[in-house]
């Protein structure tokens, strides 16, 4: 795992699921959380509220409740707690679940990708609960289908806020042949470590998140004995047989081989028959009926319901969308992998951006956007010198010795924002930077004496070896701190350009700053 680069990935995601920022993920990913968070705990009632909170949502989960399938006696549901009477805590539970990865799956503003996910994660969990039910130990199906549902966890969230780079690991898997290295190298982690990593602060019950681990190699060379271990390996193995079956590589003569070498490779572990796996496919078809009813879908506009109806018919899959095609396509070069007359053209380019950015914004008479000016100068700063994090401290109006970090990007910025770090009252690099007003750069915090005036917030929130102080002066005062940093093993080297671009940016900081005190320009948003 790189762990910076993981702990960039997480930070991204927790915060757009903070700020909802994406119309594809609608409510799937917050009820998923609520419900598996209390998934043995939650009352009755608690259920009740939750579901029905959504009105949509109560109506879909109440018209399955009120099918066949779910319901034989026949008798009327009308309510969220009539229909947990009835037909099951659990299963109402898991139909919510169903109910919200389907509308997903079928929703067409979301991205083919994650509409992939969502129906492969209710078939994963359709899979698993029929599957467990043909084993010897009596392991709770219901549990079985939570523990399947969520394995696809992380691929969910990275398909909804980091499409790009999703692509990119799947064009780089298909490059290097290797897909848990190629999510190593865009994420830092793999979409099961990130769906680990974020489920853990719900408080999952711990036979969930046992069934989120990866499964050890030991346990793939025997028989999994324990229910824990046979959750787990039913987990992983439900979710690779629906991989399979939504593989449009796969041609429909091939598709029972495919099956069986996904069957031999946990063959030691667990024994499940071809026959087995095929009609479990013919029940998530009866399943996803249902579940499409309820939500209004026809069966021919569910990839879902179309995919698995596919193979249990022998036929082929519906062709993947042009644009959502995985193609083998050269990987851009990394910032270290340029040339130095590639890295000085990007590094200019960049800039050459935020100065347009900022004089189109500050012009006499103009309402400035501090927001879009400060996200130009760190984006100029951070890409140019292929920095970790880059943020912009701000002087404290009610204590002129403090600064806090108003403006950045990067795992550091994320987690100490808004906090008043800095301060003419402490002894360290950064007093030493605004008394003299001279730019400080560190290559190793660790050299020397140098650590002796190194903030101790600077390593207990990141992996910090290299870092840069640019104090930004309006006459006599330094109003402003410009922090940019590097991880560990890394160093900050800056060429005359580099300098020369990083005095224009604070020049343009410090004109505008004079600007808004003289009234020159007023501050807003556009």
């Amino acid at each position: 795992m790189n762990n910076d680069l993981a702990e960039e990935t997480i930070s991204r995601i927790e915060q757009a699921l903070e700020e909802e920022q994406s119309t594809a993920i609608n409510e799937i990913v917050q009820i998923i959380q609520e419900l598996a968070a209390k998934a043995f705990s939650i009352s009755v009632s608690e259920l009740s509220q939750l579901i029905g909170r959504d009105p949509t949502i109560t109506e879909k989960v109440i018209s399955a409740s009120n099918t066949l399938g779910f319901n034989p006696s026949g008798m009327p549901i009308t309510t969220i707690t009539e229909a947990i009477h009835t037909v099951g805590f659990e299963k109402i539970r898991n139909l919510a679940i169903s109910i919200l990865l389907v509308e997903n799956a079928g929703h067409r503003l979301n991205s083919y990708e994650h509409r992939e996910m969502a129906a492969i994660s209710v078939c994963s969990g359709l899979m698993a609960q029929n599957l467990i039910q043909k084993l010897p130990n009596k392991i709770d199906p219901e549990l079985a289908f939570v523990c399947a549902s969520l394995r696809n966890y992380g691929k969910l969230l990275m398909t909804t806020f980091l499409i790009e780079q999703y692509r990119d690991a799947k064009s780089l898997a298909m490059r290097i042949g290797d897909e848990k290295e190629a999510f190593y190298q865009i994420f830092g982690l793999t979409p099961l470590e990130l769906g680990q990593r974020l489920l853990q602060s719900t408080s999952l019950p711990k036979a969930i998140m046992t069934s989120l681990k990866p499964v050890p190699k030991d346990l793939m060379a025997r028989e999994a004995e324990r229910p824990e271990e046979q959750i787990l390996i039913v987990s992983e193995l439900s979710m690779q047989l629906c991989e399979r079956s939504f593989d449009e590589s796969v041609e429909p003569d091939h598709f029972n081989d495919a099956i069986r070498e996904v069957l031999r490779k946990f063959s030691q572990s667990i024994s499940i028959e071809l026959e087995t796996v095929n009609q479990a496919l013919v029940e998530i078809d009866m399943d996803l009926q249902i579940f499409n009813r309820a939500v209004g879908m026809s069966d021919m506009s569910s990839p879902s319901s179309q995919k698995i109806r596919a193979r249990v018919s022998g036929e082929h899959l519906p062709a993947r969308p042009s644009d959502a095609q995985i193609t083998k396509t050269p990987r851009a070069k990394t910032f270290a992998e340029l040339s130095e007359e590639e890295r000085e053209e990007h590094a200019e380019e960049q800039h050459e951006k935020a100065i347009r950015r900022i004089s189109e914004m500050t012009s006499p008479g103009s309402v400035v956007d501090l927001n879009e000016v400060y996200a130009a100068i760190v984006q100029a700063i951070q890409i140019g010198l292929d920095l970790k994090s880059c943020m912009v401290f701000l002087q404290e109006d009610f204590d002129p010795s403090n600064y806090s970090a108003r403006y950045g990007c990067g795992l550091l910025f994320n987690k100490i924002k808004n906090r008043p770090l800095i301060s003419t009252k402490n002894k360290d690099v950064f007093s030493i930077s605004i008394a003299r007003k001279e730019d400080i750069l560190i290559q190793d915090i660790n050299a020397g004496k140098i650590k002796s005036v190194i903030p101790e917030w600077i390593s207990i929130f990141s992996n910090t070896n290299s870092f840069i102080v640019l104090p930004v002066a309006s006459g006599d005062e330094v109003f402003a701190i410009i922090l940019g940093t590097l991880s560990t093993g890394k160093s900050i080297s800056l060429s005359n350009r580099d300098l020369a671009r990083l005095k224009q940016l604070r020049a343009h900081l410090s004109e505008l700053k004079e600007l808004i005190e003289e009234h020159t320009i007023t501050v807003g948003q556009k």
